[in-house]
C-alpha cells in the first residue's frame, strides 16, 4: 500500500498555531528587564510570568488532550485565540499590578496548552508515516521561531526606553492571533486537512491507539520526564539570558535582544537538520542522548572558558545541540506508538513533561541567582540536569528496542 502523501498545508497550519503559542510565551524575556525596572517586579515574580504558562499546561494538558481527541480541535483553537487577545489587553491596561499581570499570563498559558497539544498532533496527522521525521523537525522549531520573532520585534521597537514600547510585542501577538483565527475558519470551510477529528467515545478512537500496551505508555512517560529535564535547563537559558547579558555583561536591552537572535537562529537550523539525520536511520533516542551530552558538557566547561570561548560555546555549540533535542522529543509519540497512534493523548503526556520543566526552570533559576550566589551557580546545576537527560535517553533507547523486538 502506498504511503499517504505529506499534506504541507496541514503541517504549515499546525506549525503556525504552535509558533503563535511560542511567541506569546517568549515575548516576555526581551521585555522582562524593562518590566522589572519600570514596575519594580521582583525576580521570582518575573520568573513566574514565564512559569505560570507551564503551571496552566501542567494542570490542564492531560484533560485537554482527552477533550480535543473526543470533540476535535476546532472549538478549542478559537477559544485559544480569544484568550490570547483578552489577556494581552488586560496586561497592557494594568501592567503595574504584578498579580493581575500574572493572572493574565495564566490565561495565556491555558491558550498555550491548547495549541501546544493541537499543533503537533495536527502536524503529525498531516505528515503521514513517511513524513514523521520532517514533521518532527518542523514542530521542534516552534519555540525558537516564536522567540526569534519576539527578538526581532523587540530589537525593532527599541526596548531601552522604559516607557510603553514593550506593548508593541503584545499588540503583535493580538494581530497574529486574529490572523490565525481567520486562517482556521478558511481551512475549516475548505476542508482538505486533518484538524483533529472528533471521537465521541473510546469505541470510535483509532484502533491503533487502543492496541497500545503498558510498555508503550511507560516509554511515553519516560520520554515526557526527559522533556522535563531538558525544559528545566533550556527555559532557564532562554528566560534569563537577556537579563544576564544586561546585568553581568553590560549589554543594552536592545543589544541583548539582538544577540539572543544568534543562538535562536542556530536552534532553528538544527531543529531542521535533525530531520535528515533521523531519516538516514540514526535512532532517535541515541541522537537525543548525544545532543544532551553535548549540552551538559558546555554547561560543565563554561566556568573555565575565557569570554570569547564561552560566548562561542554558549551561543554556538550549545544552541546547535539544543536544536537537535526537541526534534527527537517531538518524534517520540510517533516513534513509540506509530504515526497513526500519535493522537492528542500521547502528545498531552509529552507536553505535561515539558510543562513541568518550564514551570521549574525560570523560577528556580531566578531563585538561584537572587539568593544562592548569583550567575555562577547556574552552570554546574544545569550541567547535572542535562547529563541526567543523556543517561535517561540511553535507558529509553533500550526500552524502545524491547518494544519493537
Amino acid at each position: 500500500m502506498a504511503q499517504r502523501a505529506i499534506n504541507w498545508t496541514g503541517i504549515g497550519f499546525g506549525f503556525g498555531i504552535m509558533a503563535l503559542a511560542a511567541y506569546q510565551q517568549l515575548k516576555l524575556p526581551p521585555a522582562l528587564p524593562v518590566l522589572i525596572d519600570a514596575y519594580g517586579f521582583e525576580r521570582i515574580l518575573g520568573g513566574a510570568f514565564m512559569s505560570v504558562y507551564a503551571l496552566s499546561g501542567l494542570l490542564l494538558s492531560l484533560r485537554l488532550g482527552g477533550l480535543i481527541q473526543r470533540h476535535g480541535a476546532l472549538v478549542f483553537l478559537y477559544a485559544a485565540f480569544a484568550m490570547f487577545v483578552v489577556a494581552a489587553m488586560v496586561m497592557m491596561i494594568w501592567p503595574e499590578n504584578g498579580w493581575v499581570f500574572l493572572a493574565a499570563r495564566a490565561v495565556e498559558g491555558v491558550a498555550f496548552a491548547i495549541l501546544a497539544i493541537a499543533g503537533p498532533s495536527i502536524c503529525t496527522a498531516n505528515a503521514g508515516p513517511g513524513g514523521l521525521a520532517i514533521a518532527s523537525g518542523i514542530v521542534a522549531a516552534w519555540i525558537p521561531v516564536g522567540g526569534l520573532i519576539a527578538s526581532l520585534v523587540a530589537a525593532g521597537v527599541g526596548l531601552d526606553d522604559a516607557g510603553g514600547n514593550w506593548r508593541v510585542l503584545w499588540i503583535v501577538g493580538i494581530v497574529a492571533a486574529a490572523a490565525l483565527a481567520v486562517w482556521t475558519r478558511r481551512l475549516h470551510q475548505q476542508g482538505g486537512i486533518d484538524l483533529g477529528r472528533p471521537h465521541a467515545d473510546a469505541s470510535t478512537a483509532r484502533p491503533a491507539l487502543l492496541s497500545a500496551t503498558p510498555a508503550h505508555w511507560r516509554s511515553m512517560t519516560l520520554a515526557a520526564f526527559l522533556f522535563t529535564l531538558w525544559s528545566v535547563q533550556f527555559f532557564a537559558y532562554v528566560t534569563w539570558l537577556p537579563a544576564y547579558l544586561v546585568e553581568a555583561r553590560g549589554v543594552s536591552v536592545s543589544g541583548a535582544a539582538a544577540l539572543f537572535m544568534i543562538p535562536t537562529a542556530l536552534v532553528i537550523l538544527f531543529n531542521l537538520l535533525a530531520a535528515p539525520i533521523l531519516r538516514a536511520g540514526v535512532p532517535v533516542s541515541l541522537l537525543l542522548a548525544a545532543a544532551a551530552a553535548v549540552q551538559g558538557g558546555v554547561w560543565l566547561l563554561l566556568p573555565v572558558l575565557g569570554p570569547v570561548a564561552a560566548g562561542i560555546a554558549a551561543f554556538g555549540v550549545y544552541a546547535a545541540a539544543a536544536g537537535l533535542t526537541p526534534t527527537c522529543l517531538f518524534a517520540m509519540p510517533g516513534t513509540i506508538f506509530g504515526v497513526d497512534r500519535a493522537t492528542a493523548k500521547p502528545f498531552a503526556v509529552l507536553m505535561t513533561g515539558r510543562n513541568l520543566g518550564v514551570l521549574l526552570g525560570p523560577v528556580v533559576t531566578g531563585w538561584l541567582v537572587q539568593y544562592l550566589g548569583g550567575w555562577a551557580t547556574l552552570p554546574p546545576t544545569l550541567s547535572g540536569i542535562t547529563l541526567a537527560l543523556a543517561a535517561g535517553a540511553l535507558i529509553l533507547h533500550r526500552r524502545l528496542g524491547q518494544i519493537t523486538d
